[in-house]
């Protein structure tokens, strides 16, 4: 039907030009895609929610329980034949993450004393979640074990160098952000039986104390080290304590160091001269 000239067609039956068109399609599936785009999101916020995703999201202090936990599963795997002395949870450098931030790095090390191959049964202790590897060691002229405890936590093992009964195992946060710090460690003062052992033994070489240290794992185990000055030099050591023998099994022993367990407790006594360090360390839960 024609319309007479002039007329107005109403605006119900009017058709929108095809540019408009187009963009009314386009500008409907713009908004469609960031609705499925937003809900995408959300759903794995939802899934990775309480789990970091990269370690630049993990601060120092949410690292340290991976860090304990790796060190607890080193003393447990060293076994009741060998010594461990655990040190504080501490900051070890500073360092730069990605685009160019800063960040810092913290680290816990284990001092494990025993007999020659050492590092080999810790090795075989570990879980197999782990990861255990063995690979050359850059600093030296040995191996060492490089394990993953955590998808963002380091634990190597090595012997230390010419020293076969000593291996050093440290777990390491890699470079973290420098926010989220961990407070200073509260190192309590140890109590009068963890005092005890070096106590007696300072008592029994004449050592004047000097300083006491304190530091606790999760699982349970403490370190107690106690440094002290004799008037003389202390040198050879096993020779000075034959002649005083100690309650216990001893373990090992050299010219400046004597390992030994008494029940429950294990003792590294070492002497540099005249300086006396007596280290005492209960076992994990």
């Amino acid at each position: 039907m024609r319309l007479p000239a002039g007329s107005v067609i109403p605006a119900r039956y009017r058709v929108a030009p095809a540019a408009t068109m187009v963009r009314v399609t386009r500008r409907r599936w713009i908004l469609g895609a960031v609705a499925v785009w937003a809900a995408l999101l959300l759903v794995l916020a939802f899934v990775a929610r309480g789990r970091p995703t990269v370690k630049e999201q993990q601060s120092p202090a949410a690292a340290r329980p991976a860090v304990d936990a790796a060190i607890g599963t080193v003393s447990r795997a060293a076994g009741p034949r060998a010594v461990v002395a655990v040190s504080g949870y501490e900051q070890v450098k500073r360092c730069t993450m990605a685009a160019a931030r800063p960040g810092v790095e913290y680290a816990r090390t284990a001092d494990v004393y025993g007999a020659a191959g050492l590092a080999d049964h810790i090795r075989a202790g570990l879980p197999a979640a782990y990861k255990a590897a063995v690979v050359p060691d850059l600093g030296g002229s040995g191996t060492v074990t490089v394990a993953h405890p955590d998808p963002f936590v380091k634990l190597t093992v090595r012997t230390a160098t010419d020293d076969p009964g000593h291996v050093v195992a440290i777990a390491d946060t890699g470079c973290r952000p420098t926010t989220g710090h961990p407070y200073p460690e509260f190192v309590a003062a140890p109590t009068a039986a963890e005092r005890a052992p070096a106590t007696r033994l300072f008592a029994l070489l004449h050592v004047t104390l000097t300083t006491w240290q304190r530091h606790a794992l999760g699982c349970g185990a403490v370190t107690v080290t106690a440094t002290g000055l004799a008037a003389d030099s202390l040198a050879p050591l096993p020779a000075t304590l034959d002649r005083h023998p100690q309650p216990g099994h001893l373990l090992a022993h050299n010219d400046d160091r004597y390992v030994y367990r008494d029940g429950a407790t294990g003792l590294v006594v070492t002497a540099d001269r005249d300086r006396l360090t007596v280290t005492t360390t209960t076992t994990c839960h």
